[in-house]
């Protein structure tokens, strides 16, 4: 599929950052959902290399997520993801019919993600469990593969749940790489190098669960002035 898509397929401008959605009305398997205040410092440090605005808090409904989803270059969310798939919670549609938000309202499914015509060239997924979902006839299914389904040509996925810090200082690293016009794998490569010669950080469990699925993809974001 991304061997087949056309040069000008994907767009080469605009990020969409989307980190601590405000989930604390959201009842799930009979527990609330806790705010990640790492989330949304993630996203702002980003949005501050990136120079882009990051949606976060009660901003990032999923009805807004889905309006931008096929419109940057560049997507990356930091929320709660559902352990089986890796769908992701976002802000309740404030246009819902009950006071309880009901799963449609806020989490942010498989099949919505194929139907969005994304054009992104890399879609970085800081949830926990991203990387996990059910193994069917046909594979793994999970929401980075919906991601690769609906035209997103990379994705960044976690295999486990990792340490809030350390994920900071993972995607600091990343981000720092991405933006020297490096690809997509050696920005990778090095934030993971940096994760294991660091004192608090160097245990495999701090830096092994990141992967990337899909093409290497380098990103020209350098001066990019889109608000998101």
């Amino acid at each position: 599929m991304i061997e087949d898509c056309p040069a000008d397929y994907h767009n080469n401008r605009g990020a969409l950052l989307i980190g601590d959605p405000w989930v604390q009305d959201v009842v799930y398997h009979g527990r609330n959902l806790q705010q990640l205040p790492y989330a949304r410092e993630e996203v702002e440090m980003i949005g501050r290399i990136l120079n882009t605005e990051p949606l976060t808090g009660i901003r990032a409904t999923k009805e807004e997520v889905l309006k931008q989803l096929s419109t940057v270059a560049l997507v990356h969310i930091a929320a709660h993801g559902r352990m089986e798939t890796g769908e992701i919670a976002l802000a309740p549609n404030p246009t819902r019919a009950s006071q309880v938000p009901a799963e449609e309202d806020y989490l942010l499914t498989m099949k919505e993600v194929l139907n969005a015509d994304i054009r992104a060239r890399l879609v970085v997924l800081s949830c926990c469990h991203s990387g996990r979902g059910e193994i069917k006839a046909e594979g793994v299914v999970v929401i980075a593969r919906a991601f690769l389904g609906a035209g997103a040509r990379s994705v960044l996925v976690s295999l486990w749940a990792v340490d809030d810090e350390a994920t900071l200082k993972f995607m600091e690293s990343f981000y720092h790489h991405l933006m020297q016009q490096r690809s997509a794998s050696e920005a990778l490569n090095r934030a993971m190098r940096c994760m294991r010669e660091s004192d608090e950080f160097h245990e495999v469990k701090y830096w092994a669960p990141f992967v990337l699925i899909g093409d290497d993809v380098t990103l020209d974001l350098i001066g990019n002035k889109e608000m998101h």
